[in-house]
């Protein structure tokens, strides 16, 4: 198994990314790292790739409309509107936090990705990848969060 992430804009070279995901039964979480932030402002998408049994994708794209997650053929699609990329661009923003309408609703958060609370397990073979500067704040909450 092997996991990629590229950058499929159009007439633009593909560009390893980390974005990471993370899920439960009614939420998802990506978090993104600077490089992927800069490739959502300049017009790219994000895709993660999961190379098992048929493959299993997840991207984020810039839109004109409003934000939106939706599922296609083993593809977990959001859609940014640009209020949304405008307010995940704003350096104090950690994040957006958005949620599906209709029957079962499902919460979709893109966030930023900052240091680590806890150090990594060497066992884990994770790539170092690159982090936000932590807004204002951010280490207090993140001590408290340890407690």
């Amino acid at each position: 198994m092997k996991v990629i992430s590229t950058n499929e804009a159009p007439g633009r070279q593909a560009k390893l990314l980390f974005m990471k995901i993370r899920w439960t039964n009614n939420s998802v979480r990506f978090r993104i790292t600077p490089g992927e932030l800069n490739q959502l402002e300049g017009g790219g998408n994000i895709v993660q790739e999961l190379l098992v049994a048929g493959g299993w994708v997840a991207s984020i794209e810039p839109t004109n409309a409003d934000s939106s997650l939706r599922f296609e053929a083993n593809a977990l699609l959001v859609s940014l509107s640009p209020k949304d990329l405008q307010t995940l661009l704003h350096p104090e923003n950690e994040g957006v936090y958005l949620k599906t309408h209709g029957g079962n609703p499902v919460r979709y958060f893109i966030e930023k990705d900052f240091p680590c609370a806890h150090p990594r397990a060497g066992e884990a073979e994770e790539t170092p990848t690159e982090t936000f500067e932590p807004p204002g704040g951010f280490e207090e909450r993140k001590n408290q969060s340890n407690l």
